[in-house]
C-alpha cells in the first residue's frame, strides 16, 4: 500500500528539480518559434572573426548557428567607443542595423535614455544572475580578467608566482613597469580594498614610474618584445591573444589576489530590431555553459564564474574582486579619483 505513495513523492521531487529547466525551457520556446519565422539576425557585438588570418569567433558564431540552424547569423564586428557612438547616433536618429548590438558599461544610461535598448526578461529565460542586468538592459559579454603579465626573458615563471599587486609599487621595478592609461583593474580594488587603501597604492604605483599606455594591445606587444618587465593590471585577453594567435612565448600572466573581474560589454536587443525574438535567442545563448566556454577558448573572456572553462579554472579557490552593475555605472568617477591620485590626467 506505501509503494503508490513512494511513486508519487518520487514524481513530485523530479518536478520539483526540474522546474526550473522546464520553465525557462518553456519561455524560450516562443522566442524559438518567433525566430524561425525572422530566419535572421544581425549582431554587431566586439569580438573578431580571425585573429592574424587565424579563425576566432567565427567557430563562435558557428556554433550558434549549429545550435540553431534556423537563424542565418549577419556579424559585423563593433568596435571601440567611437564606432559604439556613432552607432547610438545612427539608431537615435532611426537607422538600426543591428538587431543585437553591444555598448561598455558606462554607456548604459545613454542608450537607456534614447529609448535604444529593449527590455527582456532575461531571468525567465534561464541567464545567471552574475551575466544579466538587473534592469534587464542585456547580459554581460567578454568578461575582463586582470593579472599581472611579465616578459618571461626578463622575469623568471617562478618569481612571477610570487607576484602580488604590491609587487607593481616596489622599487626594484621602478621604471621598468607599465599600465594602460585607464588602469581598470584599480576600480575592482577600490571596491575591495576601499578608498582610502587604493588610493594610497595608486599614489606608491605612480611614484614607481610605470608608463602610461594609450592602448593594451600596443602596450602588450611592447612587453613581449621587452619594452618592460612587467605590466600592471593587463586583462587576460591580450595576453591569450598574443600566446594563441601570435605564437608568443615572450609573455605570461599571474594572477594577484584579490583577482579584478570587470563586467565587460553589455549586449542587448535593439528597440526597433527587425527580428528581436532571433536576437534574445541570440543573446539568451551566449550565456550558457556551452557559449562561455567557447568564447573563453576563442576570445579569452568567458565568464569565470561559469564551470567549464580555463578562466574558471584560474579562479577557483582565489578570493575574485567581482565588480558589480552598480559599480560599473560610476566606474568612471572613481577612476578619475584613481588617476588624480596617481598625478595624471583624465584621458579619453
Amino acid at each position: 500500500m506505501q509503494k503508490p505513495a513512494c511513486a508519487i513523492r518520487l514524481i513530485l521531487l523530479c518536478a520539483l528539480i526540474l522546474y526550473p529547466t522546464l520553465s525557462y525551457s518553456s519561455a524560450l520556446d516562443q522566442y524559438i518559434e518567433g525566430a524561425k519565422k525572422e530566419g535572421t539576425v544581425r549582431v554587431g557585438i566586439t569580438i573578431r572573426a580571425k585573429v592574424q588570418g587565424k579563425v576566432a569567433g567565427q567557430k563562435y558564431l558557428d556554433a550558434f548557428e549549429k545550435r540553431y540552424p534556423f537563424v542565418k547569423v549577419k556579424f559585423k564586428r563593433i568596435g571601440g567607443a567611437r564606432e559604439r557612438n556613432r552607432i547610438i547616433s545612427e539608431m537615435s536618429g532611426g537607422v538600426v542595423n543591428f538587431d543585437v548590438a553591444t555598448v561598455s558599461d558606462t554607456m548604459i544610461p545613454t542608450i537607456v535614455d534614447a529609448k535604444l535598448v529593449r527590455a527582456v526578461d532575461w531571468k525567465a529565460l534561464g541567464v545567471p544572475a552574475a551575466l544579466r542586468h538587473p534592469k534587464n538592459y542585456g547580459v554581460t559579454l567578454r568578461t575582463p580578467v586582470f593579472g599581472i603579465a611579465y616578459n618571461r626573458n626578463l622575469i623568471s615563471d617562478d618569481l612571477a608566482k610570487t607576484f602580488t599587486w604590491e609587487t607593481c609599487t616596489d622599487p626594484k621595478w621602478k621604471g621598468k613597469t607599465a599600465t594602460d592609461d585607464r588602469p581598470r583593474h584599480l576600480n575592482q580594488l577600490y571596491y575591495a580594498w576601499g578608498k582610502e587603501k587604493t588610493l594610497d597604492y595608486a599614489k606608491r604605483w605612480a611614484a614607481n614610474k610605470p608608463a602610461m599606455e594609450p592602448s593594451r594591445s600596443t602596450g602588450a606587444q611592447k612587453l613581449a618584445a621587452g619594452a618592460y618587465s612587467m605590466i600592471c593590471g593587463m586583462p587576460r585577453r591580450q595576453v591569450k591573444d598574443l600566446q594563441v594567435y601570435g605564437g608568443s612565448k615572450s609573455i605570461g600572466i599571474v594572477y594577484p589576489e584579490p583577482i579584478p573581474v570587470g563586467i565587460g560589454d553589455l549586449i542587448y536587443v535593439t528597440e526597433k530590431s527587425k527580428s528581436p525574438n532571433a536576437a534574445t535567442l541570440f543573446i539568451q545563448w551566449t550565456t550558457t555553459p556551452e557559449a562561455q566556454k567557447l568564447l573563453d577558448e576563442v576570445d579569452f573572456s568567458g565568464h569565470p564564474s561559469l564551470p567549464g572553462s580555463e578562466v574558471n579554472e584560474i579562479v577557483k579557490g582565489k578570493k575574485v574582486a567581482y565588480e558589480t552593475w552598480e559599480e560599473a555605472a560610476h566606474s568612471d568617477d572613481v577612476l578619475a579619483e584613481i588617476l588624480k591620485a596617481m598625478g595624471f590626467p583624465v584621458v579619453r
